[in-house]
C-alpha cells in the first residue's frame, strides 16, 4: 500500500509504523484512530494516547473509534482463556476474527482519557448485529495558566 501511495503521492512523506511508536510532535492539526485502538492491548494505551496527544497542534482534535462486544461475550472469553491459564485481563478477545482484540469498557477509556490530558468535545455511539462503536472526538486538555506572582 505504502509503494501505492508513493506512486501516485510522491511528494508526500510516507511511513509505515505502529501507535506505540507514534513520534510527531506538533506536526499535525487532527488525529483520526478508525478501527484502530481494538488492537491495543490495556497496558499501551496510555503511551498511544500520549502519542496522539503530542502529534496535534495546540487545539488540534483527535478521532478515536472504540469497538464494543456484549459484555457477556466478554466475560465468557476472560473465563474460557483464564480456565485454559492464559495471562489475560478482562477485555482481551483472541476469538473474534482478525486476532486480537482488547475491548475496554467505556469507563476504563474515560479513566486513560483523562491521565492522558485529554477532554472528550463530543461522543455518538453507533451498533451493528454484534459489535458497535463508540465514537470521540478529543482534545488536549489545556494547561492552567500560571499566576505571575
Amino acid at each position: 500500500m505504502l509503494a501505492q501511495a508513493r506512486t501516485k503521492h510522491p511528494d508526500v512523506d510516507l511511513a509505515r509504523g505502529t501507535l506505540q511508536e507514534l513520534s510527531f510532535s506538533g506536526d499535525v492539526d487532527a488525529a483520526i484512530c478508525v478501527d484502530s485502538m481494538e488492537y491495543v492491548p490495556p497496558e499501551d494505551w496510555p503511551l498511544v494516547l500520549a502519542n496522539l496527544r503530542r502529534a496535534v497542534r495546540p487545539g488540534g482534535l483527535i478521532y478515536l473509534t472504540v469497538e464494543q462486544i456484549d459484555d457477556d461475550e466478554v466475560a465468557r472469553v476472560f473465563a474460557e482463556a483464564t480456565e485454559e491459564g492464559l495471562p489475560v485481563v478482562l477485555g482481551e478477545n483472541t476469538k473474534r476474527g482478525g486476532g486480537y482484540h482488547h475491548y475496554p469498557t467505556e469507563e476504563q477509556v474515560g479513566r486513560w482519557l483523562a491521565a492522558a490530558g485529554l477532554e472528550v468535545v463530543e461522543e455518538a455511539r453507533t451498533s451493528a448485529r454484534n459489535y458497535g462503536y463508540q465514537h470521540l472526538l478529543v482534545r488536549a486538555v489545556p494547561a492552567p495558566e500560571s499566576s505571575a506572582r
